[in-house]
């Protein structure tokens, strides 16, 4: 795949505007959805609709609640997550997904299909055994 900008020659599967420069989106793409627990946070938002940091806590299972709080303060200010103060004395919130984060359903979807399709070995290193005769 090449980083130059599109020719309208080219022929493609996926509809980008011409002269889109693939380098710049997808390093665009990766500053907001590149992070370890983000795509776990967004597909738990997409299925499960607004809930409280405990409850993703829970749904995620392993991050712990500052990785989980920061990567949520990135979402916001990505303007993905939207972040709701229920009361404030305990402090409840609720997050939810911005129109902009609804939009990465087709992302979270497509991951999900290539993961299925080539599932990492528990190890997370080299092709699965499932995949390696391919």
């Amino acid at each position: 795949m090449s980083s130059q900008p599109r020719d309208a020659t080219e022929a493609s599967d996926v509809d980008l505007p011409l002269f889109t420069d693939a380098r710049e989106t997808l390093l665009s793409a990766q500053a907001v959805v590149g992070r370890k627990w983000v795509p776990l946070i967004v597909y738990h938002l997409l299925s499960d609709g607004p809930m409280g940091f405990s409850a993703l806590r829970d749904r995620i299972g392993g991050i712990s609640a500052k990785m989980l709080s920061e990567s949520l303060d990135d979402l916001e200010a990505a303007e993905v997550v939207d972040r709701e103060v229920l009361s404030d004395r305990p402090i409840r919130v609720s997050y939810e997904l911005t129109e902009r984060g609804a939009a990465l359903e087709p992302v979270i979807a497509a991951m999900l299909d290539w993961g299925a399709e080539f599932e990492a070995p528990a190890d997370g290193v080299g092709p699965s055994a499932t995949t390696a005769g391919r």
